[in-house]
């Protein structure tokens, strides 16, 4: 059960520990892009970012290699392209900091919009370390979290386009957002939604005509669909994709049992257990359940990535923020949310010993291990398994939604 004192301290006295988080968020932001945009070099993920925009407007190749410019490719779409265009035409560090303050902004608002303020600031707080990791190396992860939960925030608000062009905006930068449209289900317009997104693909994938012709957009994203089938062939047909890919779950089972299997089995697999509660029918979908069944998404789109790399983390660990502030304190949740903290987000940082980090915790993957059971958790709750999943936190959220939502 709840404390009653502690819901009453976190949800009712929340504001001045959101705002602190804020500030939090926003000088995080602006500190890590002076530190990377004046280091020598820049860092190379915001180098390629740039440098995309101007490929996609001089019809140049958006996935060739031009190791003149950065290492490594590009592997977003051409509509991710053309949207970084505010951040590729300043100069390069105001532009960094303005990059790194709108991922930084858009993670709290998502927080914000599923969590009262007391919990979001919660939320905050266990997930900033991961946050950080993300912008140190100039990622899109913590910005795509951050936009599924907007657009679910939208979502149960029932403002239609507002989530679909949330949601759809994280697919077009990587496409597990896209994980997110399965909460149409509880949409009680569910045709009207289905438009909306279809409306949001529509948009997104003509966007880049507004700076390049149709024939060298066809090009682009036959390219852009030749790089993605790369990168689905498993690790083992093309190297080990270096010490710093997890791989998630499939990355597990080839480490520990040497298992080579091809990923698509495995990620059906998973994707059949994210979606098995959704059987129990409607009067399980409470508030609760539903926002259960966001946070497993975020942390599912990390366990069931053959991409996963280090940063990519950073969106687990806010699915897993989402689900610890939103759920009533119990000692195997807190368990859970430290060994998580420990293990995904300490031991990632200076404070493992190199020789234990290299030897063990890369080797073993061990960043991957206590997602495992958190999020087969987060699914014997929607099971109601382990309690009926209307804690007191689903209450408040079920006045909040039906406050917000817009008379028919």
């Amino acid at each position: 059960m709840t404390d009653p004192g502690f819901d009453r301290a976190i949800d009712g006295g929340g504001q001045r520990p959101l705002r602190w988080m804020l500030a939090l968020y926003v000088a995080t932001a602006v500190a890590v892009a002076l530190q990377r945009s004046l280091g020598i070099p820049p860092e190379n993920n915001f180098l390629i970012f740039r440098a995309s925009f101007e490929h996609l407007r001089h019809a140049q190749d958006l996935y060739a290699a031009y190791p003149a410019e950065y290492s490594d490719r590009f592997k977003y779409s051409p509509t991710f392209a053309l949207l970084f265009a505010p951040f590729a035409l300043p100069p390069l560090v105001p532009a960094f900091v303005l990059w790194s303050t709108v991922c930084a902004l858009v993670v709290f608002a998502g927080v914000r919009g599923v969590l009262p303020a007391g919990r979001a600031a919660l939320a905050l707080g266990i997930a900033w370390l991961a946050v950080l990791g993300d912008l140190q190396r100039a990622q899109t992860n913590a910005l795509c979290a951050g936009l599924i939960l907007v657009g679910w925030a939208a979502m149960e608000r029932r403002r239609q386009s507002a989530a679909a062009g949330a949601i759809m905006a994280g697919g077009f930068i990587k496409l597990f957002p896209i994980a997110a449209l399965s909460g149409g289900i509880f949409h009680p317009r569910k045709a009207r939604f289905a438009l909306s997104v279809a409306a949001a693909v529509l948009i997104g994938l003509a966007l880049p005509l507004l700076v390049t012709h149709a024939s060298t957009l066809r090009m682009q994203y036959a390219s852009w669909r030749a790089i993605e089938a790369r990168d689905a062939v498993p690790l083992a047909q093309y190297g080990s994709g270096g010490a710093d890919l997890y791989a998630g779950v499939m990355g597990l089972f080839r480490t520990w049992f040497g298992v080579d299997w091809p990923f698509w089995p495995q990620q059906l697999v998973g994707i059949v257990i994210l979606l098995a509660p959704l059987v129990r029918g409607p009067r399980a979908w409470t508030a609760g359940f539903r926002l259960t069944f966001v946070a497993s998404i975020l942390v599912f789109c990390v366990l069931f990535n053959h991409q996963a790399e280090s940063p990519s983390y950073s969106i687990a660990m806010i699915g897993a923020a989402v689900w610890y502030a939103a759920s009533d304190r119990a000692w195997w949740r807190t368990v859970l949310i430290a060994a998580c903290l420990a293990l995904v987000n300490l031991a990632s940082t200076s404070l493992m010993p190199t020789m234990w980090y290299q030897h063990y915790y890369v080797r073993y993957m061990l960043k991957t291990v206590p997602l495992v059971p958190l999020w087969l958790a987060m699914q014997a709750e929607l099971f109601g398994c382990l309690g009926d999943g209307r804690s007191e936190i689903a209450k408040v959220g079920e006045r909040e939604v039906a406050a917000a939502q817009p008379l028919d």
